[in-house]
């Protein structure tokens, strides 16, 4: 028999497997959020249902967050780059597509004002450096600020890698204590009131950054223990069992559903990143993919972008 060959790296399509994973997660909470009848609310038959397909949900943009980390490793791990030519790329990548689709949301919100956040609303450039132009584009001006932040992670991650994901966790679940729990904020900018900033910030998701870059050492390791793998499937389950749990107790006594869901809370900071882990792991094994997944996954971000829309659409017949 030869010798097994260890998971190192994730294919093409295996990446793009995950990306339409992350991307479909999204839908499903944002598709949940959007129902006429929350299906959260204590008066509602569905809230198990409503709150265990969302909590499932929330690997999404941890997920996303963690391949950009994978990614961006990878690609660097044996050449020298320019920070300049890198953050330039990076912009050119993300920037031009967001700035269209946000100054649509601009016309469409102008053009139908029932669908207009309905919170205050800075100019419009400051809707692009917030990700103000509607509720989920956050995620861009998060992400850059990753991007801008990877060279020296990446540079401290290269000497000391488990350091540096230990104190990457550290910083996130510190950040989370004071600024989700308890619900501090950066700035008392009249437009970041309610929950105007709660993802914005690097800091919220910095941790699945680096477990993404740090993948690769983690799997060789499941690689070499069936127990190791049993005991993080084990982990997933448990942790979404209990954020089930959490989230249900919550709104329960009384909390809006939109805070008791978030994803900034510690027992999703555990599903997510088990299920970062496992999932990724199991998708590098795989040698045959789904071509309608591949191809959800290699447009995913432009889903990301517009789904708010189509949603509003659909929404309207229902």
């Amino acid at each position: 028999m030869g010798k097994k060959t260890q998971v190192t790296t994730l294919s093409t399509n295996g990446t793009d497997i995950l990306k339409a994973n992350a991307i479909l997660a999204v839908l499903v909470i944002h598709t949940l959020s959007s129902l006429k009848h929350s299906p959260f609310v204590n008066s509602s038959a569905f809230q198990l249902l409503g709150v265990s397909l969302d909590q499932l949900s929330r690997l999404s943009v941890p997920l996303f967050v963690a391949l950009s980390g994978y990614g961006l490793s990878i690609s660097y791990a044996k050449k020298k780059y320019n920070v300049f030519d890198f953050l330039l790329k990076r912009f050119l990548k993300v920037v031009p597509l967001y700035v269209v689709w946000s100054f649509f949301f601009l016309i469409l919100f102008y053009l139908i004002p029932a669908w207009a956040p309905s919170t205050a609303q800075p100019i419009f450039t400051w809707q692009l450096i917030l990700g103000r132009a509607d509720y989920h584009l956050y995620f861009v001006p998060m992400i850059f600020q990753l991007y801008l932040g990877f060279p020296l992670i990446y540079k401290i991650f290269k000497k000391w890698p488990t350091l540096t994901l230990l104190g990457s966790i550290g910083v996130q679940l510190v950040w989370w204590y004071f600024y989700s729990y308890l619900g501090w904020t950066v700035t008392s900018w009249r437009y970041f009131e309610g929950d105007g900033e709660q993802y914005l910030w690097m800091t919220n998701w910095i941790a699945y950054f680096v477990l993404g870059m740090y993948l690769p050492k983690i799997w060789r390791w499941l690689d070499k223990s069936k127990l190791l793998v049993m005991i993080f499937c084990l982990i997933l389950f448990a942790s979404v069992a209990y954020s089930i749990f959490n989230a249900v107790t919550l709104i329960q006594s009384g909390l809006d559903p939109l805070y008791a869901l978030k994803f900034t809370r510690y027992p999703l900071f555990v599903y997510s990143s088990a299920v970062i882990i496992v999932l990724s792991y199991f998708v590098a094994r795989m040698k045959k993919f789904n071509e309608w997944l591949i191809k959800i996954g290699k447009h995913s971000y432009l889903i990301y972008l517009s789904h708010t829309f189509f949603l509003r659409i659909i929404f309207i017949f229902l």
